[in-house]
């Protein structure tokens, strides 16, 4: 009879971790950058720049088109109005930019990380 080195449970746990570690090695803005790529990416728009930007959950952009580009849910306060979007954030010539996602399948909505 066949005797497996390693158990289900085991080889799942390990998975996990593995995922983790995959979502530990994103590189992302920090909250004023992630700010100051949505307000370039709007400035045309006539929109007043957000009072409060806050990440959610972030993954490897699908069809990724930078580098390191990264997928994330985002809580963008404009006066007194909150809206959650899904956003890409790239770094190019060392300023981080921001752009609409193609990620949204893969990201949680609403984000339990943005209460």
């Amino acid at each position: 009879m066949f005797k497996p080195l390693i158990s289900v449970a085991s080889m799942v746990a390990l998975l996990g971790m593995g995922g983790m570690a995959r979502a530990q090695d994103l590189v992302l803005p920090s909250i004023p950058e992630a700010t100051d790529a949505i307000v370039d990416m709007l400035a045309d728009t006539g929109m007043p720049r957000p009072s409060k930007v806050k990440l959610g959950t972030c993954i490897p952009a699908v069809d990724a088109t930078y580098p390191g580009q990264v997928a994330c849910t985002v809580a963008v306060t404009l006066g007194a109005a909150v809206s959650e979007n899904q956003m890409d954030f790239y770094k190019q010539d060392g300023k981080w930019k921001a752009q609409p996602s193609v990620s949204q399948d893969k990201l949680p909505f609403p984000d339990p990380k943005l209460d």
